[in-house]
């Protein structure tokens, strides 16, 4: 059970930071291309950001759980999966923030034809790739320490 743990852990996390860097390249090539007009470039944007937070909370949330659940056990890797479960429920904390009170906002404005000529969707996109670098460096830490001195963390485990 704790080698199984330990995957799901390493591969959530490693997964979510993958995943969202691949939707921010393709996102980016997407909203500078002369091949969309502003109109469909937002639609684009509505139809892809739902699936990028389901899987960033889904991944995140695994890793998350994984981490609290081998934090519990005794073992020798015990306080460096207390900073990871940390770190995890910190990376959480910061998505649900960007959810709730920033890409919410932002796809209400992203409804509009001429929403990019808005002063507040500037506003909300500036303060969206800050979070999302906030959020997807706290987890690549947490994903860093989890991959870090991997023999002692599935040593002495007979389950």
């Amino acid at each position: 059970m704790t080698r199984l743990l330990w995957i799901l852990l390493r591969f959530s996390l490693c997964a979510w930071i993958g995943a969202a860097t691949l939707f921010v390249v393709t996102g980016i090539r997407v909203v500078t291309s002369d091949l969309f007009e502003p109109v469909t470039k937002n639609q684009l944007a509505e139809l892809r950001f739902p699936a990028y937070y389901l899987f960033g909370f889904v991944l995140v949330g695994t890793g998350t759980g994984a981490a609290g659940l081998l934090s519990v056990r005794r073992s020798a890797s015990q306080k460096r999966l207390r900073i990871v479960l940390t770190l995890c429920l910190t990376t959480l904390a910061i998505m649900l923030v960007d959810y709730l009170w920033i890409y919410s906002p932002l796809a209400d404005l992203m409804s509009q034809p001429d929403a990019r000529n808005l002063p507040e969707f500037a506003k909300y996109h500036t303060w969206s790739k800050w979070i999302n670098v906030a959020s997807l460096s706290t987890c690549l830490l947490a994903a860093m320490m989890t991959l870090v001195d991997g023999n002692n963390s599935t040593e002495n485990h007979n389950d």
